[in-house]
């Protein structure tokens, strides 16, 4: 989107009280430029285009971030599927897979594939790691040892260890490919890192109280009140990658 959409979207949301200033920014793109790592600016282009990776910069900055999320599935593909022998292309918008036979990928850039001395490396260290803290003997270390030498699927782990190895891995393609994007001077797309669906989001009581307490609260602000009302830019900057209805 253009910094002129984005500059729209936090007027609606913050109705119509967001200013710049409040935030020690001259102009709009000065105050875009305050947090690269929610949003990335493109100035080539006129007007000035932004993208909001806020998901995925937080995603490599802290291993927790991406507990609950999934990496887009296309480009996870094009970074684990090491067994195939496909290349995998990025067109700017999306993944295009080459076999070697009927290439039409022509000059797009080439996505990183892991090799599978890689995926290797990233398991044994995980391996190593996990049962470093286990007593010898232990049927874990046994079962992750097994899980490691002889290259079995996740499954097999134990159960307190999948998790921890999914998210693992997970960090380790999420930042391959913010690298790789980097380095080739490619925006990343705004759903690089995505929210898994869930049926319920568990939150705590006091938060869930403490939610409903401030809504109540503007409910019953008027117009002056709800004006001079401060958001944190990053709360906003979520609400507007998130899709809030009506945006």
């Amino acid at each position: 989107m253009t910094t002129a959409v984005l500059k729209n979207r936090l007027l609606n949301l913050t109705g119509r009280a967001f200013k710049e200033e409040d935030y020690g920014a001259p102009n709009f793109t000065a105050f875009v430029r305050r947090y690269p790592d929610l949003i990335a600016l493109d100035e080539s282009s006129t007007p000035p285009k932004v993208v909001l990776i806020g998901d995925a910069s937080s995603a490599v900055v802290s291993g927790t971030a991406i507990t609950g999320r999934r990496i887009r599935p296309d480009l996870w593909t094009a970074v684990v599927d090491y067994q195939s022998g496909d290349s995998y292309h990025w067109n700017g918008a999306e993944v295009l897979v080459s076999d070697g036979v009927d290439n039409d990928t022509g000059d797009l850039p080439k996505i990183p594939t892991v090799s599978r001395e890689e995926m290797r490396e990233w398991r044994e260290r995980f391996a190593t790691n996990f049962i470093s803290g286990l007593q010898e003997g232990d049927e874990k270390v046994t079962r992750v040892r097994r899980w490691d030498s002889d290259f079995l699927p996740t499954k097999e782990l134990p159960a307190e260890a999948r998790a921890t190895w999914n998210d693992e891995l997970k960090q380790h393609v999420i930042s391959r490919l913010v690298d790789w994007f980097r380095e080739k001077s490619l925006t990343p797309p705004i759903d690089l890192v995505q929210q898994r669906p869930q049926a319920h989001r568990v939150v705590s009581s006091e938060t869930a109280q403490l939610r409903e307490l401030i809504l109540r609260c503007v409910r019953a602000m008027n117009e002056e009140e709800l004006r001079s009302l401060k958001l944190p830019p990053a709360a906003v900057l979520r609400a507007v990658g998130h899709g809030a209805p009506g945006l």
